[in-house]
């Protein structure tokens, strides 16, 4: 008895009290809303083709057809979604929603660019559009090299000192100082040298002479001597060996220009209203 007192001593206790009276007191003396009147102009029909493809939907994920109860399931599912995004878009809970406008952006720009996925182009086509894009079929030039590090900075005794040793025709590989640093990389582009050794490293190596140890050369690490065995220049592909890349490259380029095409057009339905720039 003593702890039950003390409990209805307690303020707290006497708010929430007092609270439960007034929600009471309220639900007893208010009616209760009444429904809206159905639109009969409203309906929601779940077509044989909904179904179908709610059905193909349910088989993707679970590899096995519905039940009859499974499909019912289905069905209320989408009665259910449908009801409710009709009601937001009555509430006009879609306007000011930049995830719900950036996904209706991505929707009509893939109906613009539809037709120029279903165009085929003529080897006409791809061969101009090769001609005119050249440069991106270009592939850069190839270097196999290999180097000893000479450390960072380079202690000048040691370098004269490896370069003696690999002119008296001993093994590179021992030479120089310890390393992560691979010793040989064969047939190297650009992008793969400067991203092991540094931006500018293959620039710094691809005209020294072949087969004779070069350097100093800086590298991001510190001082390197260089020997190139071999070298490839750079070349266009020929449009026969890369046919495919190039219908792929000419189809995106088609779809962005379609799709550029069909706002301009969208965009004079429209007039513009932008506002005044500050002084």
């Amino acid at each position: 008895m003593t702890g039950i007192r003390r409990l209805a001593s307690q303020p707290l206790v006497h708010f929430l009290l007092l609270g439960s009276l007034i929600f009471a007191a309220y639900g007893f003396i208010s009616p209760p809303p009444e429904s809206e009147p159905v639109d009969e102009n409203a309906e929601i029909v779940v077509t044989q083709q909904k179904l179908q493809r709610l059905v193909t939907e349910f088989e993707a994920v679970w590899q096995r057809l519905p039940t009859e109860e499974e499909k019912q399931t289905l069905v209320a599912s989408y009665v259910r979604e449908e009801v409710l995004v009709r009601e937001a878009l009555k509430l006009g809970l879609d306007r000011d929603d930049i995830v719900l406008r950036r996904r209706l952006v991505q929707k009509m720009d893939f109906l613009t660019t539809a037709a120029a996925r279903s165009r085929k182009p003529t080897e006409e086509d791809l061969k101009s559009y090769y001609d005119a894009n050249r440069n991106a079929y270009l592939r850069s030039g190839r270097i196999s090299y290999e180097q000893v590090f000479l450390g960072s900075p380079a202690d000048e005794e040691l370098a004269e000192e490896v370069q003696d040793r690999l002119r008296q025709g001993a093994d590179p590989e021992v030479l120089g100082t310890r390393t992560l640093l691979p010793f040989r990389l064969d047939m190297s582009a650009r992008s793969k040298i400067d991203g092991v050794f540094g931006d500018g490293f293959y620039e710094r190596i691809e005209a020294l002479p072949l087969n004779e140890w070069s350097g100093p050369v800086q590298s991001g690490y510190g001082q390197h001597l260089i020997r190139v065995t071999q070298r490839q220049s750079a070349e266009y592909l020929p449009f026969e060996s890369i046919r495919n890349e190039v219908e792929a490259d000419w189809a995106l380029r088609k779809a962005e220009e379609l799709r550029d095409d069909a706002y301009a057009a969208m965009r004079e339905r429209y007039r513009i209203v932008l506002p005044e720039t500050g002084q």
